[in-house]
């Protein structure tokens, strides 16, 4: 009934939790009501690891052009009627696929589970995502109908790195017509992780004008992703106990905005060019 499909590169321990949670018999929906499938985008591959420790999982080599069209090349692998999606560092409760298959019902295609931070974010360093009440639709605790799921073309691809694709997915569904609900019993855990360098994270923000100007937005992207940007940044130092991570952070900051600073001209000029020419 629900494939589950897992992105991965180059995390073999953080991959190995996941299966853990995974296996036949540990998650409380029936074995034979699901699978598994391992898309792995990396160098060395994990096919050793799933053949020798998770012979019930599906391995297939991944195309390696980013997270998006890893999922999409496991979902082409995938034989459910219904496609679940979760990320290699991300630890799923014993009964997520319980709570998804009990939510399923006539009128509804794709429903988002609640996912926690259970050990928190204790340093302005760390990040990782929180979705309590729903409304996201993040692509790292995500069930959709196969058929709907290509019917609308999967992720966007073209993304230039992995930020944003599943928000477009989102977009485009909700353009569609489609509505999505919240399951609070399908609970995917996402431990917290050392957010990149400063330099790093001002070159991901490209994604953020590409989905901006797909959307055939008129504005300006820079001034609201810059202002959007450090706000987010200050109020995440201001909720941490003050220490040498918090100076850490603001440095991390000014890195994060110098470099956007100097590639948005660029971008900005290649995507309103590229999307609003034609309007």
């Amino acid at each position: 009934m629900i494939s589950v499909v897992i992105p991965t590169c180059r995390r073999p321990e953080l991959l190995a939790r996941c299966l853990d949670r995974l296996a036949p018999g540990v998650q409380s929906l029936s074995a034979d009501q699901y699978e598994v499938i391992v898309t792995d985008d990396g160098v060395p591959t994990v096919e050793q690891l799933v053949a020798d420790k998770y012979p019930w999982a599906k391995w297939v080599a991944g195309p390696r052009r980013g997270p998006a069209s890893n999922r999409n090349n496991g979902v082409r692998h995938a034989r459910g009627e219904w496609i679940a999606f979760t990320d290699d560092d991300c630890v799923p409760d014993l009964g997520w696929l319980a709570g998804f298959a009990g939510a399923i019902h006539d009128g509804c295609q794709v429903y988002e589970g609640k996912t926690t931070c259970v050990a928190g974010i204790n340093s302005p360093l760390e990040h990782a995502p929180g979705n309590a009440t729903g409304g996201y639709l993040w692509s790292c605790n995500m069930m959709v109908r196969a058929d709907l799921f290509r019917k609308l073309g999967g992720f966007d691809e073209n993304f230039p790195s992995a930020h944003m694709e599943d928000v477009d997915f989102r977009d485009r569904l909700v353009a569609a017509g489609d509505l999505f609900e919240f399951v609070p019993l399908a609970i995917v855990d996402h431990p917290p992780r050392r957010m990149p360098s400063g330099w790093r994270l001002g070159r991901s923000h490209e994604a953020w004008l590409y989905w901006w100007y797909k959307n055939r937005r008129r504005q300006l992207a820079s001034p609201r992703l810059l202002s959007e940007l450090v706000r987010l940044r200050l109020n995440h130092v201001r909720r941490c106990k003050l220490s040498p991570h918090s100076v850490r952070a603001l440095g991390s900051l000014v890195a994060e905005v110098g470099t956007l600073l100097f590639y948005l001209p660029f971008w900005e000029r290649k995507y309103r060019f590229r999307f609003l020419q034609h309007t």
